[in-house]
This record gives structure tokens, sequence and C-alpha cells, in this order.
């Protein structure tokens, strides 16, 4: 892929991953307010006193995630059986008083932290704000703010289902990620292979800005939380398949980026380049070229040990620069080396199934 194309697809790239969050947004809202509309009307149809609190409930239960509306529903549940336990006892025993009420909320919110219900809190609180209004805990009455309670967050439930997948932006980050690496991988072989041809003595400040400039390090961290969220958000929305094969490939690219980080800061220690460096510029450049999720890197590492063993059989350098530049070198080839063994680690780590769902070599 040439620079110009590289740079077409990264802002196609982010382009889809906006237009999406956005649209993601938008049918959050829209189903914010039919679900909390349906459960207006369903509590209406059943006669139910306070009927909009129904559609107050579906709102808070609409989260981001199918299973972060399961989880909170179930929480919320569970509050509210403890809501309505206190609230019997101390309205029944001290009667229908605003100091019974701040008696409830002291001992409902301490409840609720201690059992780490407190996504309750304020849903239950209001629900038993209308015993307070209409002093009555009578069976009746209780069963109204049951059946509000549960026609709320089953409407919120049932119109969550609805869940738009993400998973062609999480493959576009993917991608992303990959051309954000070659991007350093490329400008890293390059600065190698000037400076060599250069002559000259290498300037610390000079390589920080032109051979690994601190933009594209940062573009790639900042791409990389990104992408990991997303691939949370794609787990938690699909709960009947596996997915967690997209938050091991961040997590590995992750590392990767650690280790960029580390050979950056070992080019920048060279103060000449020997002529040791150019096989290795030229490794590192054909590594770019072959970055794709599907390499295993285990021809790179066969390269890279004979780089290795080439290193070893020339002449120990007699003047010191040259043997501190010789040294910088062999480190940068152990990171190289650990690099390439992050992603040969992490393929041998994914299991056969994962490699048959996601290893679609259709792009």
């Amino acid at each position: 892929m040439n620079g110009r194309s590289g740079k077409g697809e990264k802002i196609r790239l982010k382009a889809l991953k906006l237009l999406a969050k956005n649209k993601i947004n938008f049918i959050k809202i829209l189903k914010i307010a039919v679900g909390s509309s349906i459960a207006i009307l369903i509590a209406g149809l059943l006669g139910l006193q306070y009927s909009a609190s129904a559609g107050i409930i579906t709102l808070l239960s609409i989260q981001d995630t199918k299973k972060e509306t399961l989880v909170v529903a179930g929480k919320r549940l569970l509050a509210f059986l403890m809501a309505l336990l206190i609230a019997y006892v101390l309205f029944r025993s001290f009667g229908y008083y605003t100091i019974t009420f701040g008696a409830f909320l002291l001992v409902f919110i301490t409840g609720s932290y201690l059992f780490r219900l407190h996504e309750g809190i304020a849903m239950c609180s209001v629900l038993v704000t209308h015993f307070l209004i209409e002093k009555n805990m009578e069976p009746a009455f209780m069963w109204n703010e049951i059946m509000i309670m549960l026609i709320g967050t089953f409407v919120g439930i049932l119109v969550n289902l609805y869940m738009p997948g993400n998973a062609e932006i999480v493959k576009a980050d993917m991608r992303l990620i990959e051309e954000d690496i070659k991007v350093i991988l490329e400008k890293i072989s390059d600065c190698i292979i000037f400076n060599r041809e250069m002559k000259a003595p290498v300037k610390n400040h000079e390589c920080k800005s032109y051979c690994t400039p601190d933009e594209d390090f940062k573009d790639l961290d900042n791409h990389l939380k990104d992408a990991l969220l997303r691939a949370y958000d794609n787990m938690n929305n699909t709960l009947l398949s596996d997915t967690r094969y997209y938050i091991q490939y961040f997590i590995m690219r992750r590392n990767q980026f650690n280790m960029l980080m580390h050979i950056k800061e070992q080019l920048c220690l060279l103060t000449i380049v020997p002529e040791q460096a150019v096989p290795i510029a030229l490794f590192i450049k054909k590594i770019g070229m072959q970055f794709h999720e599907y390499n295993n890197a285990e021809r790179l590492l066969e390269e890279l040990n004979r780089i290795k063993s080439g290193f070893r059989e020339e002449p120990n350098p007699v003047a010191r620069e040259e043997f501190e530049n010789r040294a910088v070198l062999y480190l940068i080839l152990y990171d190289l080396e650990t690099f390439l063994n992050i992603k040969k680690n992490f393929v041998k780590s994914i299991s056969l199934k994962q490699i048959e769902n996601f290893w679609k070599k259709d792009d």
C-alpha cells in the first residue's frame, strides 16, 4: 500500500468509526423515547397508579451494552425487594412521616452499598415515595409498585435486545492500528539508512523529531485505547458468541507498542550509525511490509536469528564509540525479537475455533 492510498484508507476507517459511534448514540436515544412511552402505555392500560414512573424506570434500564443492561436490571430488582422490606417495616412501625422516610434512606442506602446494589438507590427511593404520598402499604398498592418496576425493567431489557453490532468497527480498528505500526516501522528503518548514508553524528533531538515522532506514537496509543474499549463493548453485546479474540488481539498490539517505545529510546542513543545497522534497517522495513493479523512471525524470527549470527561473526570493535553503538544495535535486535515473539505467542494462544471464526481472509 503506497503512502497516498494508506492515508486515504486511514481517513476512511476513522470516518467509519465516527459515523458508527453517532449512529449508536442515536439509536439509544430512540430506544429510550420509544421504550419509555411503551412502558407508560402498558402501565396505563393496566390501570396502575403512577404509570409514568414505569417510563422513567425503562429510561434508566437502557444501558450501553446488553450485558450491562441485564446486570443492572438484576441488581435493581434485588434492591427493590430490599427497599420494599425496609419501607414496610419502618412505615408500618413508625407511620408515614418525612422523618420515617429519612430513616428508610439511611438504612436502604447503607444496605445498597453494603451489598453492592447502589445502581437501584435512585429508582427504588422514588418508588418508595409513592408509599409515603399515599400513606399506604397494603398488598394491593404494593403490587401496583411491583408491576411498575417489572414493566419498566422488562420493557427496557426488550428494547435493548436490539443492539447494532460493531464488529466491522472493531475490524476497522485492527486495520488502522496495523497501519499505524507500519508507519512507525518504516520511519525507523528510513531513519537508520538515512543517517548511515549521511555518515554524520546523530543528534538526539533530531532523532526524536524525525526518526520517531511523538505524534505517531501518541496516535497509536490513542487508537489502541479506543479500540480496546470498543472490543469490550462488542463482547458485552454478543452474549451468545465468544468475541474475546478482539480483546486478546488489541492487548497483543499494546504489548508490541510498548516494545516499539523501547526501540525508539534505544535508537536515539546512537551517536553514529555503524555499517551493521543497515541489515537491521532493511529487516525492520521487511517487518513492516509483512505486518498483518495472520502473520505468525516465525519466518521473520528465523531471519532475525541469521542476522544475530552474522553479528557474532563480526570482528570486535576497537574504538569505544563504535563499541557503544554496536551494543545499542544489539539491544535493538533483542527488542525486535521480543516484538516478534509477542505475535508468535499470540497466534499460539488462540484456539482453532477462533482462527476459523476470525481469520477470514477476505480483506
